[in-house]
C-alpha cells in the first residue's frame, strides 16, 4: 500500500489544534464551574493530599508573576498544550504513512478530542502526554538507557503528585524501558522496572495512607478564599468525597448496558479500529528481549488496557479514559514502527482495496471518521456530532459576538441546523 508523506498536512492539523487549545482555554479560564481549573486549585495549604502539587505550582506562578490564579493556570495549561502539540509534531513529521495508519493517525480520540470535548481541555492528562512523547524523542535520540531510566525515575514520582492516576498507564512507559534496556529474562524485567519505579511506588503508598482530613480541606478552601477569592468547587470540593479507595463504584446503579455500555464498546471498536487494523496481522521483527518473545503485537495492546478498566470501573469520565489509552497507545505504535521494531504491512482485503480506489469515497469516510463525531466526557453523555464545525462555529460565534445563524427562522435548514448540529 502507498506511503503519504503527511508532513505539511500535519503541520496544519498541529497548528489548528495549538489555535484552538489556547483560545478555548482562555475562553473558559474565567467559568465558574469548569473542572479543568478547579482540578487545578488542589493545593498543599490545608497539608498534604493527593493531587495538591498541581496547585502548588500556580500558587508559586501566580505569586511570582502577580497574576491572579485562574490566569496563571491558564497560562501553565497553554504552555504544556503547546509544547505537547509541537512535541508530537517532531516525533512524526518525517514518518510516512500508508491510508490507515492515518486514518489512525486522525482519530477523534486523539489530538481533535480535547478541543472538540470541552470538558477535557485543560486537564492533568496532559502531562502525561507530554512525559510519553518526551521519553519517546528521548529515545529517538539514541540516549544511553541510564538517561532515559533517570528520567522516569526522577519525574513519574512527581507527576503522581499532581495527578496520581498516572500509575495506572505506567505500562505503556514499562515497554519503552523493557526496548531501550533490551531486557529478555522476566527476573531482569522485574528488578529493573522495581528499581526505576521505586519512588513512585513509594508516592503511591504515602498518597494512599495521608488523606486529607475535613479540617485540612476546610483550609484548603479558606486559603482559597482569602488570598485568591477562590471557591472550593467541582474537583477541588470532591477531593474528599471521591476518595483514593476504590469507593465510588456507585457511579453504575444508573447506567445501563443500552445506551451507555453498548455505546462505549462501540466508541471503543470503532475508534480503535485504524490502529487495531495496523497492527493485527503484524509481527515483531525480532525476539531480542522480553516483550518480542511472549506477545504478538495486538495481545500486547489489549494487555495495556486491562489496568486502564479500573478507570472504567471507579469514574465517571469515560470520554477522558478512551481519549487517555487511545493517545498512549498511538504514541507507542508510532514509536514501535519508527524504530523497525514492529512489520508495517497492511493486508488488504477486498473493502480496503474498493475504498482505495474510490478516492472521492475515501476522502468521505475519513472526514467523517475523523472529523464528524466525538466521545462525551462522562459515560452518560450521547456521542457528539459535526466536531471539526462545532470547533469553528462555536469560536466564531465568541470572536465575532453573535448567537446563532438565523437568516430564515422557519427554514427547514435552520430548524435542523437549530436542533442537530447546535
Amino acid at each position: 500500500m502507498q506511503k503519504i508523506n503527511i508532513k505539511n498536512k500535519f503541520l496544519f492539523f498541529i497548528l489548528f489544534n495549538i489555535f484552538y487549545s489556547v483560545f478555548y482555554l482562555y475562553y473558559k479560564h474565567e467559568v465558574g464551574n469548569d473542572t479543568s481549573i478547579s482540578e487545578w486549585l488542589i493545593n498543599y495549604q490545608g497539608g498534604f493530599t493527593r493531587r495538591g502539587l498541581g496547585g502548588e505550582i500556580n500558587i508559586f506562578l501566580a505569586k511570582i508573576t502577580t497574576l491572579n490564579l485562574r490566569d496563571a493556570i491558564f497560562f501553565f495549561q497553554s504552555f504544556i498544550h503547546i509544547i505537547y502539540l509541537l512535541f508530537v509534531y517532531f516525533f512524526l513529521k518525517n514518518i510516512k504513512l500508508n491510508i490507515f495508519q492515518i486514518f489512525a493517525l486522525f482519530s477523534p480520540l486523539f489530538l481533535l478530542y480535547p478541543i472538540a470535548e470541552l470538558e477535557a481541555l485543560g486537564r492533568k492528562e496532559i502531562l502525561i502526554f507530554l512525559f510519553f512523547v518526551s521519553i519517546l524523542l528521548l529515545c529517538e535520540k539514541k540516549f544511553n538507557p541510564i538517561y532515559i531510566n533517570s528520567f522516569v525515575f526522577l519525574f513519574f514520582p512527581i507527576l503522581t503528585l499532581i495527578w496520581e492516576e498516572i500509575t495506572i498507564f505506567a505500562p505503556f512507559f514499562c515497554i519503552v524501558i523493557i526496548y531501550e534496556n533490551k531486557l529478555v529474562s522476566f527476573k531482569n524485567v522485574l528488578k529493573k522496572l522495581l528499581i526505576i519505579f521505586f519512588p513512585t511506588i513509594l508516592t503511591l503508598l504515602f498518597i494512599f495512607l495521608n488523606p486529607l482530613s475535613l479540617e485540612g480541606h476546610s483550609q484548603m478552601c479558606d486559603f482559597l478564599k482569602n488570598i485568591f477569592d477562590e471557591k472550593c468547587y467541582m474537583s477541588a470540593e470532591l477531593l474528599i468525597i471521591n476518595t483514593i479507595y476504590f469507593d465510588t463504584f456507585d457511579v453504575h446503579q444508573e447506567v445501563n448496558f443500552f445506551p451507555e455500555y453498548f455505546r462505549y464498546i462501540m466508541i471503543f471498536l470503532i475508534g480503535f479500529l485504524p490502529l487495531h487494523l495496523s497492527i493485527n496481522k503484524n509481527k515483531f521483527i525480532n525476539e531480542e528481549n522480553f516483550i518480542t518473545k511472549n506477545f504478538r503485537p495486538i495481545w500486547l495492546f489489549f494487555t495495556l488496557y486491562f489496568p486502564v478498566l479500573l478507570l472504567f470501573a471507579f469514574g465517571h469520565d469515560w470520554g477522558r479514559w478512551m481519549h487517555i489509552m487511545y493517545s498512549l497507545s498511538i504514541l507507542l505504535y508510532f514509536y514501535l514502527l519508527k524504530n523497525s521494531l514492529i512489520e508495517n504491512i497492511f493486508y488488504e482485503n477486498f473493502l480496503s482495496k474498493l475504498i482505495s480506489k474510490k478516492k472521492f469515497l475515501l476522502i468521505l469516510v475519513f472526514f467523517i471518521f475523523a472529523f464528524f463525531w466525538n466521545p462525551k466526557t462522562l459515560i452518560s453523555g450521547d456521542v457528539a456530532t459535526n466536531s471539526l464545525y462545532k470547533i469553528i462555529y462555536n469560536s466564531s460565534k465568541i470572536i465575532f459576538n453573535y448567537d446563532s445563524i438565523r437568516i430564515f427562522q422557519n427554514n427547514p435548514i435552520i430548524i435542523f441546523h437549530k436542533k442537530f448540529i447546535e
